[in-house]
């Protein structure tokens, strides 16, 4: 059987092209969906009671510890699986796979949670978001309140027992829009993403549809399939444009089916080739268009369900990953590849793993943006409560250190400098905190420079030495680097743009980081400092002290030439660092 794989050769040599002058991959999403739907991954036990909330709690967390355990950096929490919440909504009733009851009060808040627990754990939390899908055949008839609105204001069609809300209203698009903009104003969340649920699969395009008279009387020209897709490109247009309004640094992006565009007709229409494999059922059997939205730059990223192994005999993962990273760079996006791990529940081999890594390298060698990316499909494959092993080894062979999600580099943002009033006690970092930012933190050995370690081909400093991403205005520091290391703090903002590194070092340190600790703060002209200190000092950027006081709170820099300054306090066993530009 012919195989259309890169030989392992191939494959090492276009990762170490990749790095370059890392040693590890510096970006990169390490995802996993985590879902609720049907309970696949969380809560294992529905209810409302003290005990069962204090069993999900502990099931979340145990989740986030495993994963974090395992080098992922981000968390898909599926949020609103059909039409329902794990959230305060004002819009949608509460799910029954929560509480057991569908429309019961909210016994907490599972989102909420989420957030804070990911967030303190350095990993980004997404919110996943089932846009159309009101239910299944399986389910019952939804009779809440809000369910009782939707049926009474005609907004639901089906097809074989599956409900949506109906894409053609501008009711639907406006539901959509409303329950994404809630979340983003009401949670701290970094993301939202919409999974491969559109219209019902195999919904006739005849009289028999249900939403045939809504495309007679619309006085489209297009086609009924057309139209149908122009409602979803429509519905997916009004939730990135008010995203963009509210809170640009949002990431928002789709997970379709893996295939697009196999027709060469649909390939021409985008400007793309076709896909050289699998079978693009989607553009027909649930109006999806995804290569629409990339072209229509309605999405950050680009998740497809890439649900096949490497040797696959009609869609294997290589050439498919291969070909969405090609479009995702024509239009100038980013693609994260999703993989579905549910074949470990019936063999869960080292092989099986392999498997596993073969396809995320697949992935890092064949990237067009440095933007590499894998969204594991679920949580319970992860070490998780159905198959144990994988993140253990994926730790160890894949992900052995800690990457930073791809930045959003073509989004305009503000230019962050430095990180302010950086003091150290030996066992953490602090620094002046700056609203809605994260941070990153790298571990240095102390004989080395900047010049050695400013050298990132995605920039900055180095893989490394990265420690990891906080965000708080604070980190604890291993106690394997509690000697012979210097450390830097830079400023990481929501898009994942980084900014210049700040630096100290350990034997600096001071006893405690107490509130009383001294501060720098530069107007332009003079520096001064929140109390007396004993030295302060400015270094050019060569290292060079270029002028110093003793036992004073101010140092008049005016007659300096422009350039950029390293400014150091010191008294007692307190330091203080602050970069300053001198113009």
């Amino acid at each position: 059987m012919r195989r259309t794989l890169l030989t392992l050769a191939v494959l090492i040599a276009a990762a170490t092209a990749l790095q370059a002058a890392d040693k590890y991959v510096k970006r990169e999403v390490r995802g996993v969906w985590l879902a609720t739907v049907f309970n696949i991954d969380w809560p294992s036990k529905q209810g409302s009671t003290i005990a069962i909330r204090r069993e999900q709690q502990n099931e979340m967390k145990k989740y986030l510890d495993i994963l974090q355990a395992s080098g992922l950096n981000a968390v898909y929490f599926q949020t609103r699986p059909m039409a329902d919440a794990f959230y305060k909504s004002s819009y949608e009733p509460v799910s029954h796979y929560f509480t057991g009851t569908r429309g019961s009060r909210l016994p907490w808040d599972p989102l909420e949670f989420m957030v804070e627990e990911c967030h303190r754990r350095g990993m980004e939390c997404h919110a996943w978001v089932n846009p159309y899908r009101w239910k299944k055949s399986s389910n019952p008839e939804w009779n809440t309140r809000q369910d009782k609105e939707l049926k009474d204001n005609n907004m639901l069609i089906s097809h074989n027992g599956e409900v949506i809300f109906n894409p053609a209203l501008k009711a639907t698009r406006e539901r959509i829009v409303n329950v994404c903009r809630e979340m983003i104003e009401g949670y701290d969340i970094d993301g939202i993403i919409f999974d491969d649920y559109f219209y019902p699969s195999g919904m006739p395009t005849t009289e028999a549809a249900e939403d045939y008279n809504d495309w007679k009387n619309s006085g489209t020209s297009l086609s009924f399939g057309d139209w149908r897709r122009e409602n979803v490109n429509a519905m997916v247009a009004d939730v990135y444009n008010m995203i963009q309004e509210l809170d640009p640094s949002i990431k928002f992006g789709i997970s379709p089916a893996g295939a697009a565009c196999s027709d060469p007709a649909v390939a021409k229409k985008h400007g793309v080739d076709p896909i050289p494999k699998g079978s693009d059922w989607q553009y027909n059997g649930i109006f999806s268009d995804p290569v629409a939205w990339l072209k229509a730059g309605t999405v950050d990223y680009i998740s497809p369900q890439l649900y096949w192994k490497t040797d696959h005999r009609t869609n294997p993962f290589g050439p498919m990953t291969l070909w969405w990273s090609k479009i995702a760079k024509k239009f100038g996006r980013h693609h994260y590849a999703s993989h579905s791990l549910t074949f470990l529940q019936s063999s869960n081999t080292l092989e099986d793993w392999k498997e596993v890594g073969k396809q995320l390298q697949y992935s890092r060698a064949y990237t067009k943006t440095a933007a590499p990316g894998a969204i594991y499909y679920s949580a319970c494959d992860i070490d998780g409560k159905k198959v144990q092993g994988l993140g253990d080894w994926l730790k160890r062979n894949k992900y052995a250190h800690p990457a930073l999600t791809p930045a959003i580099s073509w989004k305009e943002h503000a230019e962050m400098g430095t990180v302010d009033s950086l003091v150290c006690d030996g066992k953490q970092l602090m620094w002046k905190a700056e609203e809605r930012m994260r941070y990153t933190v790298y571990a240095i050995p102390a004989e080395l420079t900047a010049t050695d370690v400013e050298k990132s081909t995605t920039g900055g400093i180095l893989a490394d030495y990265l420690l990891g991403m906080t965000y708080t205005n604070s980190f604890e520091i291993p106690a394997e680097y509690a000697e012979g290391y210097q450390f830097a703090v830079c400023i990481l903002d929501r898009y994942g743009n980084e900014f210049q590194p700040m630096y100290i070092d350990i034997a600096n340190a001071i006893d405690v980081i107490g509130e009383d600790a001294v501060t720098i703060e530069f107007d332009g002209w003079q520096l001064t400092t929140t109390k007396p200190v004993e030295r302060l000092q400015i270094f050019n950027a060569m290292g060079q002290m270029m002028q110093e006081a003793t036992d004073t709170d101010a140092i008049d820099v005016s007659g300096m030439p422009t350039g950029i300054y390293i400014v150091k306090a010191l008294t007692g066993r307190q330091t203080a660092v602050k970069k300053i530009y001198i113009r």
